[in-house]
């Protein structure tokens, strides 16, 4: 892709830029080796790295929305108040990360009511967004939206509209819609390519492309008039965390350029507007109601 091509971007619309508060020994890839009831074994990181995004958000003067696993919540209220003071916008990520299809129905909506419930009491202040661990709303669970917004929630964020083994739903829309419920859901980042769409600007994706592949896919779904939603993990930030054995293809797509994380967003956020989830919603014609505790 040449110059022209990157710098012919559509500058109005505003994107969502959003964060997995998720620690490196939390991942899904890393199941097989790192069990559940172990995690308090490991020296966790996650301030630090979040203080990274943050540091780098605002250089750009941004604001973005985090989608806090409440399990490092719990164990440290100041990483939220941390986030929160910053001015951005806390949302959901559960509390487990168990994939949504791996969980009964009645499950799945009591941990993530009581996700929600937390991170307001937390803030006081409304939580509108809900994001599921690896993108986990598929064809087999498309129930969970159901659950989400029967939890509370206004808006998800879980459908990435791209064909792989463990998650996607390649014919789902590429832009914001709301559902036949009404809740309103905002797809990940795509690029469309001879009629197939691609991943990019989120995770791996991110750093396994060149950075071009997700100023294409931001800038293609701009000049549609439509936001685009770049995710990144605040491990993802963190090259020196400590290695961990095993794991999904050997965790490589874990390691993989994380030297590269930042300089890549700072392309992103030196090209394009970004917000909060909440805000880039609304300004593209979806209200999502009063932000306040009474009316939630």
């Amino acid at each position: 892709m040449n110059g022209h091509a990157l710098l012919s971007i559509e500058p109005k619309v505003l994107n969502a830029f959003t964060v997995d508060v998720e620690d490196y020994f939390q991942v899904h890839n890393f199941e097989p080796t790192v069990d559940r009831r172990d995690w308090e074994r490991f020296d966790s990181r996650v301030i630090g790295s979040t203080r990274r995004v943050l540091d780098l958000l605002d250089r750009y003067d941004v604001q973005g929305t985090f989608f806090i696993l409440t399990w490092n919540a719990e164990r440290l209220p100041e990483l939220v108040r941390m986030i929160h003071a910053a001015g951005h916008e806390v949302a959901s990520h559960g509390s487990s990360h168990h994939l949504v299809y791996e969980q009964e129905p009645s499950a799945f909506q009591a941990e993530i009511e009581s996700a929600r419930a937390l991170l307001e009491q937390m803030i006081g202040e409304p939580v509108l967004g809900y994001r599921a661990p690896s993108y986990s709303i598929t064809a087999r669970s498309l129930w969970g939206l159901e659950r989400i917004q029967a939890a509370g929630y206004r808006y998800d964020s879980s459908v990435y509209p791209i064909r792989r083994r463990r998650y996607g739903i390649p014919d789902a829309p590429r832009h914001p819609h709301q559902t036949a419920g009404g809740l309103v859901e905002f797809p990940m980042a795509t690029l469309r390519v001879a009629g197939v769409n691609l991943p990019a600007a989120s995770g791996a994706y991110l750093r396994l492309f060149p950075v071009a592949w997700s100023v294409a896919a931001i800038a293609q779904l701009n000049r549609a008039g439509q936001p685009a939603v770049v995710n990144v993990h605040p491990w993802e930030l963190d090259p020196e965390q400590p290695r961990i054995q095993g794991g999904r293809f050997g965790g490589f797509s874990h390691y993989l350029n994380l030297h590269q994380t930042a300089a890549r967003l700072e392309v992103l956020l030196g090209r394009f507007r970004f917000g909060p989830m909440r805000e880039a919603l609304r300004a593209a014609g979806f209200p999502l109601g009063n932000d306040s505790l009474a009316s939630a």
